[in-house]
């Protein structure tokens, strides 16, 4: 999570033919979308994002799309250590959005 409560970049999920799509949003624009997906990640603690689902919208799916997507957030520190540079560049460049 990017400042504990936001994702630091889109993420995409898949379970059959349900997609996941959430989408990273500027500091305390709160959750929009769809309404399962808002709880969970309200209760992973994130508090600002927009999510949508596209195809079929079965619950079952929904859900494990959503898990799925989660499953491939990185957090800044670790996108530092792949790209091979330093935490603070990317720091300010998300906060620049560059």
């Amino acid at each position: 999570r990017y400042e504990g409560k936001a994702l630091t970049k889109d993420l995409v999920g898949r379970q059959n033919s349900c997609r996941v799509v959430l989408r990273a949003v500027q500091p305390n624009r709160g959750l929009h979308g769809h309404p399962l997906i808002n709880d969970i990640l309200l209760f992973f603690g994130v508090t600002d994002c927009t999510s949508k689902s596209y195809g079929n919208r079965n619950q079952y799916s929904v859900v494990r799309a959503t898990f799925k997507a989660i499953m491939t957030h990185e957090s800044l520190e670790d996108e530092s250590l792949k790209r091979g540079k330093r935490l603070v560049n990317i720091q300010q460049a998300k906060r620049l959005q560059i």
